[in-house]
């Protein structure tokens, strides 16, 4: 695994893409928070996977992890801006059909 995205190299496209099509074929998947490998395999493969929560101020999150909604990846970084009315918005609270993601708030 590299320690960071080459998008240039297509060598490194097609070892990250082989990676995530073969994390696809798992019957169960437990990603970690933020894991965009994770994010990808799940959709590819049409699973709601298991989410092992981050560790905040040195203590375990009780439950240690949780099974998601939706076979949906995250959008960490939403817009939050709404040009119409000019303010920031927060559509994961404004749209019934999107949610915000069980591993970063913000994100829907």
């Amino acid at each position: 695994m590299k320690e960071h995205q080459n998008i240039e190299n297509n060598l490194h496209n097609m070892k990250a893409w082989a990676e995530m099509n073969l994390l696809s074929m798992c019957d169960v998947m437990v990603t970690s928070a933020w894991s965009t490998f994770g994010y990808v395999a799940q959709g590819l493969a049409g699973l709601k996977p298991w989410i092992l929560h981050n560790i905040e101020n040195t203590k375990a999150p009780d439950p240690s992890c949780s099974r998601v909604v939706s076979m949906e990846p995250c959008l960490h970084s939403p817009p939050v801006y709404d040009c119409k009315v000019k303010t920031r918005v927060d559509y994961g609270s404004l749209l019934p059909h999107v949610r915000h993601c069980k591993d970063m708030h913000q994100g829907i």
